[in-house]
């Protein structure tokens, strides 16, 4: 038990020079890459911590060989093709003509996943948005629109997303599907080829058809259910 205990404080001290020297970015902003060697590193750091057959020299070299391979792909990223080819670009998702569909397939997202990241950076609706920017470390950084942001909002809730309705929400809402049916026919559109339709407390409707820009607008009568 002392032995394994001591072996555990060795190689504790070894992770913790080795992430310092990394540097002290969180999980949520590593590149590609970092994630990986630090998932890589900690795997390194548990096998030779309770495996006394394994020599605590492996695991002290196999994690420095990790810091190793860390600073020589930070090196590489330095030329502008090589970062392109280690950590990818960023990519436009939100434009002014609404959401970049081929963008979100190209990054395995959906428009659901879209709006959550957008809601973490405090902008509930797409309204509010100008231009939205997937970054490499999978962050999203907004332009918003200063304006629209000045005025109060109330949430949206997604009626529509990516062809499909969202039933929970129609029926906690008390939406009306045949109302959202009319509203569509009346614009020559079909819910397969949706991209979202999202309305609010106001009835205010945020639409967006493949194809099309986005539009948004207030709707008289609403969707309720009577």
């Amino acid at each position: 038990m002392i032995i394994i205990f001591l072996r555990a404080i060795i190689l504790f001290t070894v992770l913790l020079v080795v992430m310092r020297l990394m540097g002290k970015r969180q999980i949520g902003e590593m590149e590609p890459f970092e994630l990986v060697i630090t998932l890589v590193i900690s795997e390194l750091a548990c096998i030779p911590m309770s495996d006394r057959s394994i020599p605590i020299a492996y695991g002290i070299v196999a994690i420095l060989s990790m810091f190793v391979i860390h600073q020589a792909i930070l090196l590489m990223s330095k030329n502008t093709k090589m970062q392109s080819v280690i950590s990818g670009k960023p990519v436009m998702v939100i434009e002014k003509q609404g959401i970049n569909v081929y963008a979100l397939r190209q990054l395995n997202m959906q428009v659901g996943d879209l709006l959550q990241t957008l809601r973490a950076t405090n902008h509930f609706s797409l309204e509010e948005v100008d231009y939205g920017i997937m970054e490499t470390n999978g962050q999203l950084t907004v332009v918003a629109n200063k304006e629209v942001c000045q005025e109060q909002q109330t949430l949206p809730v997604p009626v529509i997303l990516d062809g499909k309705w969202s039933d929970d929400d129609v029926a906690r809402h008390n939406f009306s599907k045949s109302k959202v049916e009319s509203y569509l026919r009346q614009r020559g559109a079909r819910v397969k080829n949706v991209v979202i339709l999202a309305i609010d407390e106001q009835h205010r409707v945020t639409f967006q058809y493949k194809g099309r820009p986005i539009k948004f607008e207030n709707v008289y009568g609403g969707f309720d259910n009577e």
